[in-house]
């Protein structure tokens, strides 16, 4: 194996990373729904086993090989509730999420036309309902997080004396918070939550710029 062999292997793969288990996009859409400036969420089927049933989400799913993020994004969007590519402007990607799972997530922010919205209909196989919440309502939400400790366990057979390092070794733990957010019946809460969160953060710093 030469350097030559090395550069050319690694200048032609697409790039990852690291540790990822799975690349997934989605859509945080905004939409008029009502005479408001509205965040667009559904509830998942409860017939999706293992994919966290009747939970809320945005659109969105897993990334198939050679595809952009974004495309996924606007693609799951068009299979769970009919909104086609078209009807949908993409305003910018969004800070990308790793999970402790590895999961790997590229959130885009979009918009929906009025047209769009017309054409909602969500599919009965992957989607229960779909339903708008007020931007305004969310931003002036008195803030509700709870918190998720994350520990190391650690295999018994790990090779602590062969390393030199002593059995306590004080390995990294962390946490993770968990925002809630309740509207009408409908708990938002886990990496949506987080999402939602996070740009409600990033929106109100741009009403403080002004």
């Amino acid at each position: 194996m030469t350097i030559a062999e090395m550069k050319h292997h690694f200048t032609h793969r697409e790039l990852g990373i690291q540790g990822a288990v799975g690349e997934y996009a989605i859509l945080v859409p905004l939409a008029q729904w009502e005479g408001k400036l509205c965040l667009l969420f559904e509830t998942r089927a409860e017939t999706l086993v293992g994919h966290q049933p009747g939970e809320v989400c945005f659109p969105g799913g897993r990334r198939e090989r050679g595809e952009r993020p974004v495309e996924t994004a606007l693609r799951e969007t068009w299979e769970e509730i009919g909104i086609p590519p078209e009807e949908i402007e993409i305003l910018a990607p969004l800070d990308v999420i790793q999970d402790i799972s590895d999961r790997v997530v590229y959130p885009f922010l979009g918009t929906i036309s009025p047209q769009g919205v017309d054409r909602l209909a969500a599919s009965a196989a992957e989607v229960k309902n779909v339903f708008f919440v007020p931007l305004d309502y969310l931003m002036h939400y008195p803030e509700e997080v709870y918190r998720y400790t994350v520990s190391a366990q650690v295999d018994d057979q790990f090779p602590y004396e062969r390393m030199g390092f002593p059995k306590n070794y004080p390995w990294r733990t962390g946490f993770m918070d968990v925002p809630i957010y309740e509207y009408e019946g409908h708990f938002i809460w886990g990496m949506t939550a987080r999402t939602v969160r996070w740009l409600l953060r990033e929106l109100r710093a741009m009403e403080g710029e002004g």
